[in-house]
């Protein structure tokens, strides 16, 4: 379930991203690049930045968030499973494509 919110929030601010970048829409409507990293990080993501430009990150903006490698177990010990093998995810990584 994790899994499943984490990429519906990257694909939300992505989603987001894009379509306010097709608008033209000014730059203070979107929240910075560090923003989003920060709020990646809180959901528990591993975030890695792919930045252009020597700006500090927060003067950076966002042009793209895409998932990548998620990492899981197959176990049956732990609680909840009672002895059925589940699947369940240990760590995500996010990339974040940022402007700066």
């Amino acid at each position: 379930m994790k899994t499943v919110t984490t990429v519906a929030a990257a694909a939300v601010i992505a989603a987001g991203i894009a379509s306010a970048a097709a608008a033209n829409a000014a730059p203070s409507g979107h929240p910075t690049a560090d923003a989003v990293v920060m709020q990646l990080q809180a959901q528990g993501n591993t975030v890695v930045v792919n930045r252009t430009g020597s700006h500090p990150l927060s003067q950076c903006t966002v042009t793209s968030v895409h998932p990548g490698q998620t990492y899981t177990r197959y176990d049956s010990g732990y609680p909840g499973a009672q002895n059925d093998p589940m699947t369940q995810v240990v760590s995500m990584t996010v990339y974040v494509d940022a402007q700066c």
